[in-house]
């Protein structure tokens, strides 16, 4: 005799979703830029470049420092927190007392400080006359492309789920309440 168990009562209808766009960023997109990251140093290493442009060293280092800081506050907090909303659905006793839109108001600074980032290393990339094959164009590339595609529909996602998910209204509404427990 074979017993199945259905979870669908506590979890939220967009638990799928969220897994599927956080596992998308967290284990493929965020690799994959650390990877060229690498691949931008190892060809530095040999190619020195950089050597004549200190700025651009300084802040292709900077735009790393950046790119891992928000890797890691998605990955180890924001990331499991979100879906944590939705896997608690009819338990409202284990709700996160995170404040979602808070979260997602300093991960978006981050964003925007990556963005800039990229657009001036871009600018001084081409100022330098870099070839174009050097690897810097291809990370930059990826986050003026995927990086901002996934980042835009993961913060649509919130966005939405913020509005229209009980889940996330249930947690926000947790979260105010221990704020205010708090003062």
């Amino acid at each position: 005799m074979t017993f199945v168990i259905k979870f669908d009562s506590i979890m939220c209808s967009h638990s799928s979703t969220g897994l599927e766009i956080t596992e998308k960023i967290a284990q493929k997109l965020y690799p994959f830029i650390a990877t060229l990251f690498q691949e931008v140093i190892a060809y530095e290493q040999d190619k020195h470049h950089f050597e004549d442009a200190e700025t651009l060293n300084d802040d292709f280092y900077l735009l790393k420092s950046e790119f891992e800081s928000l890797s890691n506050y998605e990955i180890k907090l924001v990331f499991p927190s979100v879906l944590k909303v939705f896997n608690t659905k009819d338990l409202p006793d284990h709700k996160p007392t995170i404040n979602i839109i808070e979260l997602q108001r300093l991960t978006q600074n981050k964003e925007r400080a990556i963005l800039e980032w990229v657009d001036k290393i871009e600018s001084a990339a081409e100022e330098m006359h870099l070839p174009r094959v050097h690897p810097i164009f291809q990370l930059l590339f990826v986050f003026h492309t995927s990086f901002v595609a996934e980042k835009k529909q993961w913060n649509s996602m919130l966005n939405g789920w913020s509005i229209g998910c009980a889940c996330f209204v249930a947690a926000q509404q947790s979260a105010e309440l221990s704020q205010k427990e708090k003062k």
